[in-house]
This record gives structure tokens, C-alpha cells and sequence, in this order.
């Protein structure tokens, strides 16, 4: 009976409401949850929370498989009921969401399958959509699930690099993602942060950089430094990783503390957040030390534009102003959630130097919490208050696009290095006079490399019109040219086979809001599920056993972001 019991509480969650006329607003109060291991082996911590990611931080807790390869039991966290299932081909790849009548969501990604009457209800599901790509919303009443009970296998679907669980704790009603360790994941973990390198910034009182010094903490560590700084206001980085018992993976750390002459000005802790601020990482970190691979640094004072929730303190915003002649005493803390922490402590003093002089000839000095267009006479850049996190400036340039499939120069934003927290419009127009059978096949391209990525895009009857979330060259470029689709398990006879499978692609690259490769395939005319794998763009139908022997037709379609269509046709024997 408990397994239903607990269904009644669902109705019993206490709301405070605000104090308004309207009571249009709420905020919910989850009760204490203590989660048991979702995985039947010691834990193994191949990624923690909050831990530094391309464009995020890391929401959950990654735990390693112990085949190396996943099928590992995977098992539901608490009490609750299976509220959503979530299959992709990317991102999570096949997911699952518990929510728990205390107020919490437990969410298990990259999974390899389900146990068999889930499994059996998304087949279903995805047979009716006629779509590998599902989300199921389920009711309480449908999967029932105990602490401990037995509920899916690992793997490695969507964008995961290897096999392992991805786990995540939410809150249910404002989607706020808050750390398991907080929450009784038995996590083994006696091992202190290190600090691997620490960087020192200068700027003067107009807020140019005056200076940059990267030190490793192997130089610190051995003796009391002083570090001379050219500049009038001192500002810290930190690059840090942490490792936990019974994994030898780096991780990420938890907190920072920045201590000038014995006062705490600056206090970062990725205890929780709300998932739309993740975005905002690139703001935190340093951004141009990762791209030019200097090291991954935690920017201990806060740029304009940053909205990030996770400064419990930042007076001045995490800078200090220097004074003459004084020798201030820096001391930084780092740790991980179990209280292990590392520290370092090293002097610095003001030296002189000369102020920055604004010499630019940029075109455009962009401000962060504006509205900004930039114009000229084939392209126009328009960006919404808040893209960028801080103040800088910035100029058109154009190249040449010598490609026969080249309808204009690439054009773009120089510098390209300046972090973007929304999409920006760009709109191109043609050098030359593009056939009417041609337009539907153009589309808007940014330039990576000697190479070039889809951004898709609209004819408005002038201009190309994208949407894109990164600086740099853009061109109307055309694509008429339809995917591929090549066998990789299949042939005439496949009496003997469980499977076939194959691998899709297309000659341009989609990212941002270009259309992915659609795909469908059938036998016999009927619609078959074809798992998608994007990592390795191969698409497998495991064979079904209303498939009777005999000989088959087999159709495959596959149509890009541009529409244009490839089929494959075959027959095979089963």
C-alpha cells in the first residue's frame, strides 16, 4: 500500500501566498527530502554541481557507470511518480523526471532504456507521433515509483561523452536546480579543492585594464608573494577543480572566498540557481583566458551585465581600490560541497603606470543595456538591451566570398570575442540577383574557420533574415544539394540480423534556429521508429516482431533545413 499512500500528499503541499489583492503570486515552500543513491554502486563523481561547462554550468551531479560501457541500474532517488519522460536526440538524450510529493523533481539523463512497461508505454507514444523525438507527460497514477526502486538503465544518449548517469534535483514549482550533496546523496568526499592558478587584474579609474599576470598556484604556494599591479582598482581570478574519493576525475569546486586586508568582499556559491540563469556563465567566467586556453578562471568581481544569483557577497562588485604605497593582504578561499577547502594568501601593492589612452577608431561603441543597430548598405545588426555583459567597442568588417554558391561578402563583427547572452538579428542582402527557383534554397551562413555552419534564415523580398547567438562573418550562401543516407547494417538478406542501421548527414552543418535533418522511414508502407543518434548521425530500427518473414520494401526520406529531399529505396529479405 505505501506505494500509493503517498499519492495523497500531492494535495497537501503548503503554499505561502504574498499578501496582494490579486494573490496572482505565490511562492512554494518544499518540504526536507533525503535522497537515497541512484545507482546500486558506490558512487563514483565524474562531474559535480555547478562545475564550469561550454555556455552552462553543470545543473546536476554526473556518476560514473562501473561496466565502463552503462546498462547500469538506475533507481529512483525518493518516493514520487514519474511525471515526464524526455527523448532526444541531443542535450539529456532519453531522460526522466520523478517528482516527489515534498515538492521536489529528480531528473535522470542520457539513459540507455527504460524497464520494460515504461519502455513499452514510450514506444507507444512514439509510434502515435510517429517520432523518435517524444516528451510524455504522465500522471501520478501511471508509474508510481518507491526510494530505491528499480526504474531505467545508463547510458550515453544525447550529447553525453561517455557512459555515465547525469542527476539533477529541482525545485517542482520554480524549476530552480539545487545541489544533491546538499540533500543526502551519499557522496564520499574527504579531498581539498586545489588551486591551480590564480589571475590578477588591474584597471584604472575609468575601468580600462591597465594589467593581466597569470600565476601558478605551484609558484605561490612555496613562499609569501607581493605582486606589484599597475592600476588603481585590483581584481581577482581564480582556476580551480576539486576531485572526490573513489574517482580520479577533475571537477569542479563549489565556493570562493576573497579576503582583502581581513575583510570578505566577494563570496560565490553554486548552491542553486534557476536554470535560466545558467546562461550567464560566460559573464562569470573569464572568457577570453578559456578561448585562448589560459586556464579556466572564475572572475571574482562581477561585470555590469551580470546577473548571476550566486554572489552572497560582492562589495564594489568585487573590486578593490588600491592605495598608495600600502602592501594589501589577499587571501583566497576555494571549497566543495563537503567543507573541504583550499587557501592561498599572497601581498599586493599599487606601482605606477600610465593610464590607458581610448585610441580606437571603432564604428560603433555598443552599451550593454541598450538597444543597438548596426548598418551599412547590404547588412544590418540588430541587438537587444542585455546581449552583451558589459560595454565595449566594435566595427563592421568584409571579406570577400569567393564560393560559385556565394550570393554576398561575408560580413560581421570584429572583435569576436565578446560573450552573447541572446540571440541578435542579421539581416543580408544580395550582391546579386539570386534566380526565384534558387531563394527558398539561400540561407544565412557564419563562417567557422575555413568552413561554414548553417544559421537558416527567411527571404523578406530584400533582405536574408537570421538569428544567431555568437560574433563574427556571416554570407547569403546556397545550399541545393539534398543529405546522404548510407547503409552501415544493412543488406539483402538480413534473415540473420536484429537491426539495420544507417548514417545520415548533410553537407552543411545546422546550428542555432536552422531546422535539424528530418527524417522518416517505413516498411512495407508503415512508419518505423529509427532511434537517432547525433554523435555518430546514424539512425537503427531494431526489428519488431509483427515483421514476418519474406521480402520487404524499405524507404528512407530524409529532408534538410533548406528541403531538399533524399530517398533511399531498398528490399530485403527477413
Amino acid at each position: 500500500m505505501k506505494k500509493y499512500i503517498w499519492l495523497l500528499c500531492f494535495s497537501c503541499i503548503a503554499f505561502s501566498f504574498r499578501n496582494n489583492k490579486n494573490c496572482e503570486e505565490f511562492v512554494s515552500y518544499p518540504s526536507p527530502i533525503v535522497l537515497v543513491s541512484p545507482v546500486k554502486s558506490k558512487i563514483s563523481v565524474t562531474g559535480s554541481f555547478g562545475e564550469l561547462r561550454n555556455n552552462h554550468f553543470h545543473a546536476g551531479i554526473d556518476l560514473r557507470s562501473m561496466t565502463g560501457v552503462g546498462g547500469d541500474d538506475i533507481l529512483s532517488a525518493a518516493d514520487g511518480f514519474i511525471s515526464r519522460i524526455e527523448i532526444d536526440d541531443d542535450d539529456y538524450g532519453k531522460s526522466m523526471y520523478i517528482e516527489h510529493p515534498s515538492g521536489y523533481t529528480t531528473l535522470y539523463a542520457h539513459l540507455n532504456h527504460f524497464r520494460p512497461d515504461i519502455e513499452a508505454r514510450i514506444k507507444t507514444e512514439q509510434y502515435k507521433q510517429q517520432s523518435f523525438k517524444i516528451e510524455l507527460n504522465l500522471s501520478p497514477s501511471d508509474f508510481p515509483v518507491l526510494a530505491g526502486e528499480h526504474v531505467a538503465y545508463m547510458g550515453n544518449t544525447g550529447s553525453s561523452k561517455g557512459a555515465h548517469l547525469h542527476f539533477e534535483l529541482r525545485n517542482t514549482s520554480t524549476n530552480e536546480v539545487l545541489d544533491p550533496n546538499d540533500y543526502g546523496i551519499p557522496v564520499e568526499d574527504h579531498i581539498a579543492p586545489i588551486l591551480r592558478k590564480i589571475k590578477i587584474y588591474g584597471f584604472d579609474f575609468q575601468g580600462q585594464n591597465t594589467f593581466e599576470n597569470i600565476m601558478h598556484n605551484s609558484k605561490l604556494a612555496k613562499n609569501y608573494h607581493i605582486i606589484t599591479v599597475p592600476g588603481d582598482i585590483l581584481g581577482i581570478g581564480v582556476d580551480a577543480l576539486d576531485r572526490s574519493n573513489n574517482s580520479w576525475n577533475w571537477i569542479g569546486i563549489r565556493f570562493i572566498k576573497l579576503f582583502i586586508d581581513g575583510a570578505l568582499i566577494y563570496h560565490f556559491d553554486s548552491d542553486k540557481w534557476n536554470l535560466n540563469d545558467t546562461k550567464f556563465i560566460n559573464a562569470h567566467i573569464d572568457y577570453n583566458s578559456k578561448l585562448n586556453a589560459q586556464g579556466s578562471f572564475h572572475r571574482c568581481f562581477v561585470l555590469s551585465g551580470n546577473k548571476l544569483p550566486l554572489y552572497k557577497i560582492a562589495q564594489n562588485d568585487g573590486l578593490y581600490y588600491l592605495n598608495e604605497n600600502v602592501e594589501h593582504r589577499v587571501q583566497i578561499l576555494v571549497g566543495d560541497a563537503h567543507e573541504n577547502v583550499s587557501e592561498i594568501a599572497f601581498g599586493v601593492k599599487k606601482s605606477s603606470f600610465l593610464p590607458k589612452q581610448d585610441n580606437t577608431s571603432s564604428q560603433f561603441k555598443i552599451q550593454h543595456s541598450s538597444s543597438f543597430e548596426m548598418k551599412d548598405e547590404y547588412a544590418n545588426f540588430t541587438f537587444q538591451p542585455e546581449t552583451f555583459y558589459k560595454n565595449f567597442s566594435c566595427e563592421v568588417k568584409k571579406e570577400f566570398n569567393g564560393s560559385s554558391n556565394a550570393y554576398s561578402d561575408w560580413i560581421g563583427i570584429t572583435p569576436t570575442n565578446e560573450p552573447i547572452h541572446n540571440y541578435y538579428s542579421v539581416s543580408l542582402k544580395p550582391k546579386r540577383e539570386i534566380p526565384a527557383h534558387l531563394i527558398e534554397k539561400c540561407f544565412v551562413a557564419f563562417k567557422r574557420g575555413n568552413s561554414y555552419i548553417s544559421t537558416g534564415g527567411r527571404f523578406n523580398g530584400i533582405y536574408f533574415e537570421s538569428e544567431y547567438k555568437q560574433l563574427g562573418s556571416f554570407s547569403i550562401m546556397l545550399d541545393d544539394t539534398p543529405p546522404s543516407i548510407i547503409p552501415i547494417v544493412y543488406k539483402p538478406n538480413m534473415s540473420k540480423s536484429k537491426f539495420i542501421k544507417f548514417k545520415i548527414q548533410d553537407n552543411v552543418p545546422a546550428l542555432g534556429k536552422a531546422k535539424e535533418l528530418k527524417y522518416n522511414a517505413y516498411i512495407d508502407g508503415q512508419w518505423i521508429l529509427m532511434e537517432h543518434d547525433e554523435k555518430t548521425h546514424t539512425i537503427q530500427h531494431d526489428f519488431e516482431d509483427w515483421l514476418s518473414s519474406g521480402k520487404h520494401d524499405l524507404l528512407i526520406q530524409v529532408t534538410d533545413d533548406r528541403n531538399n529531399m533524399k530517398e533511399y529505396k531498398s528490399s530485403f529479405t527477413r
